[in-house]
């Protein structure tokens, strides 16, 4: 089985990709978390988007908004992992690359509450919260990255 993980720009995307990252995130954070939001915010486009496909299909997805976007530090956001694939690791992999893709520039995160231990876990820790983001509890959560 073999597992690959992949960095791109929104340009760079095949249409295949971009279907399964926008399939993926629909499935966990709409269906899933039955959160009614507008998924497709426009910041796909300038962000960089890390995929982890194993046997070819997209199991775990993540973006890497640059400074400025959504806060004044780089930002990871829409981090997601397909319901059959969880506990597996790969959501770790990807965060860990995108980190050391930037490593030494800082980074602040939306994380879901539920996830705050996972985040310190990886080096960030709370800075705001807890308040509600899409209906849902979120810590605003920062790290160095060094």
């Amino acid at each position: 089985m073999e597992q690959v993980i992949l960095r791109k720009t929104f340009e760079k995307l095949e249409v295949e990709e971009l279907y399964q990252i926008l399939d993926l995130r629909s499935k966990v954070f709409i269906m899933e978390q039955t959160c009614l939001y507008q998924d497709i915010d426009g910041l796909d486009r300038m962000s960089i988007h890390y995929m982890l496909k194993k046997d070819g299909l997209l199991v775990s997805y993540l973006r890497l908004m640059p400074p400025g976007l959504r806060f004044l530090e780089h930002t990871l956001s829409r981090i997601v992992v397909d319901p059959t694939h969880r506990h597996q690791g790969y959501a770790t992999k990807l965060i860990k690359k995108a980190m050391q893709d930037i490593k030494g520039l800082p980074i602040r995160i939306s994380g879901q509450a539920y996830l705050k231990d996972y985040y310190e876990s990886l080096g960030f820790s709370i800075v705001k919260g807890t308040y509600l983001e899409d209906g849902i509890p979120h810590y605003e959560m920062f790290t160095k990255n060094e």
